[in-house]
């Protein structure tokens, strides 16, 4: 008969100290236990942070210093074009509010950006928008962090091919756009960091997303001032 040290279950439990007659065998590993791991979360109130400050010329790119193309100024201008864009499609996708868009960049790129200083300092390769609409946070940060793979699921058509506009209309080779609702997503590889604006409540994005989080990996999630 097999029984966890910890939990003492008979079963469902991957991890036991085998009993035999009332006593424990000794094993190499004298004691092991049921471990179960809580899913690590970040909620960040971008309302608080100075954004310009946080993404400042030196946070932008991680070559800044030394580019001789001064990639500051591309990504900026890689930024104003991707407002351009959104602008020119909000209409026909249904990406922002009418209400927002004249104020766009302020309200919804500059947040996006004063993730930067977060993600750079955190370990990581692979990034998850969960829920990405109109690419936030995902493009900005794609923008700025050319060295990290940003994955963006939308499961809304329009809205994922309008990503997939985006995309090759800035280059950015450092970005995947799917198609599909997370839950019913099978990725490839695990994520470092998992992130949402605005989608669901943490405990449900956490559900979610549990199968798509590396075990070290952590959620990222955005609130405003009310929420």
């Amino acid at each position: 008969r097999f029984q966890c040290n910890s939990c003492h279950a008979d079963s469902g439990c991957s991890t036991w100290n085998k009993k035999s007659r009332g006593r424990t065998e000794r094993f190499a590993i004298r004691r092991l236990f049921h471990v179960e791991q809580l899913t690590r979360a970040v909620v960040v109130d971008v309302s608080k942070i100075d954004a310009r400050r946080s993404c400042g010329a030196p946070n932008l790119s991680p070559l800044a210093a030394e580019d001789p193309f001064n990639r500051d100024a591309a990504v900026w201008a890689a930024l104003g074009k991707y407002t351009e864009i959104v602008r020119r499609w909000a209409q026909k996708v249904n990406l922002v509010s009418q209400e927002d868009l004249p104020a766009f960049s302020e309200r919804h790129v500059l947040p996006a950006l004063a993730l930067c200083h977060i993600i750079q300092a955190l370990p990581h390769e692979r990034l998850l928008d969960v829920g990405s609409g109109a690419g936030l946070p995902g493009i900005p940060l794609a923008i700025a962090l050319p060295f990290s793979e940003i994955t963006l699921i939308e499961s809304r058509r329009r809205r994922a091919n309008f990503l997939r506009h985006v995309v090759r209309s800035l280059g950015l080779t450092n970005v995947t756009v799917v198609c599909e609702r997370v839950e019913a997503w099978t990725p490839v590889h695990g994520f470092d960091i998992i992130m949402s604006r605005a989608v669901t409540d943490l405990a449900g994005l956490a559900l979610m997303t549990s199968h798509c989080l590396l075990p070290a990996g952590l959620l990222l999630v955005t609130t405003g001032p009310e929420t």
